[in-house]
């Protein structure tokens, strides 16, 4: 039977909140001692980080936790962004166990600390069973393709979830957790194995816009031309006059959505990577973006509208809800959301939670605003941006 409870704190102390969030999830779960714990602590809380783990490792009586810093953590309780917020997820289980792990980083990218994370988890893999992979790398130092490519080299396709660590916005660093240990430039992580089942969703904060274009001249990430005209005579006949108008802020609501894999000959609903658009020359046409392209792709306009994520958002809760069983109900999720959503996105706090709760129910959630996303698309593991990634764990 897999047990979980969630607590939270807003206290500015840190060693109340700590000891507070720690309590309520313990509290929740029923039981004196937990099997492994996830923690998220905002910036504010940066000078006590470790006596935060401290005291979750004291009252939930287990050195197997993982978590890291970030902008904003969310609960099923709510959202907090850029305020004091902390949020533990305690579990307990007979047939489910977790374990946790933290790697330095080694100045190649992130390839070698996921192969240290495949080598010292393959003992896992060889057990059998199911097995989930949550990582929580630090994005100024690990690239989170990069780590996947090493881990998968190890264990091959295991699913992986996570998000990019996140800090106060004028820092260049962020924070990883292990026990009670607190590390920069690393990945933390669990290793999350047993008899359990679980249900990934992916909701899409920026939409497409227009018709799907094919790539018809391109160089490494520059794009000359779609359709066989200049790219960006074909983003002015595609794009809404508004965004078009709005000049500088042009490049923070545009985007590209790209399939999965570039040799996919159409873009399914919510079935594409979002990346940014690095520049735009109007002169020669030409648009650069944040990925390699090749001629004879399939892309997409996107913008980020907060209407429409929110209706993505809904119908994504609720097709995992459906796919729910009544037999195995879903006991805790995790939740990894873009730090660009939130009240960045809608004009306030709690959207995203409130319709997760108002569709799942009172289910333990635990998540936090990160750099970025990872999640399993079509059995392949994908880096996400602008995106909220939904984990429901059931018996």
């Amino acid at each position: 039977m897999i047990k979980a409870g969630v607590g939270y704190s807003l206290k500015e102390n840190s060693n109340e909140a700590g000891k507070e969030a720690a309590s309520q999830a313990m509290e929740r779960i029923g039981l004196t001692s937990a099997d492994w714990a996830l923690v998220f602590c905002t910036f504010p809380h940066r000078s006590s980080y470790k006596d935060i783990l401290k005291s979750v490792c004291e009252i939930t009586q287990t050195k197997d936790v993982a978590g890291c810093s970030a902008i904003g953590m969310l609960t099923n309780f709510g959202e907090v962004e850029a305020s004091p917020g902390v949020a533990v997820l305690a579990v307990s289980s007979d047939s489910m166990r977790a374990s946790s792990f933290l790697v330095h980083y080694t100045e190649d990218g992130g390839i070698k600390a996921g192969i240290e994370i495949g080598e010292r988890m393959l003992p896992i893999l060889n057990k059998g069973g199911n097995r989930l992979l949550t990582l929580l790398p630090d994005p100024f130092y690990i690239h989170p393709e990069l780590l996947s490519r090493g881990i998968e080299s190890k264990l091959g396709n295991i699913p992986i979830v996570g998000a990019s660590a996140s800090e106060h916005p004028a820092l260049n660093e962020t924070y990883e957790f292990c026990g009670n240990t607190v590390a920069t430039r690393a990945v933390s992580g669990l290793m999350i194995h047993g008899s359990f089942t679980y249900k990934i969703g992916i909701t899409q904060g920026c939409q497409p816009v227009g018709v799907p274009c094919i790539i018809t001249r391109a160089t490494n990430n520059i794009i000359f031309e779609l359709d066989g005209q200049p790219a960006f005579e074909v983003l002015k006949k595609q794009v809404p006059l508004r965004i078009l108008e709005s000049g500088r802020e042009l490049t923070r609501l545009l985007f590209i959505g790209l399939p999965p894999d570039p040799s996919q000959t159409e873009i399914s609903d919510g079935e594409y990577v979002v990346r940014n658009i690095m520049g735009i020359i109007p002169e020669t046409g030409l648009i650069s973006v944040a990925a390699n392209i090749k001629e004879g792709q399939i892309i997409t306009f996107a913008v980020r509208h907060p209407i429409m994520a929110r209706e993505d958002l809904k119908q994504m809760v609720g097709r995992l809800a459906s796919s729910g069983e009544l037999e195995r109900p879903f006991k805790f999720g995790l939740y990894f959301n873009c730090c660009a959503r939130g009240s960045s996105l809608y004009g306030y706090q709690g959207i995203d939670t409130a319709y997760i709760n108002h569709i799942l129910g009172d289910i333990p959630i635990i998540g936090f605003f990160g750099n970025s996303e990872l999640a399993p698309l079509k059995g392949i593991n994908r880096l996400f941006t602008y995106t909220g990634a939904l984990v429901l764990i059931s018996e």
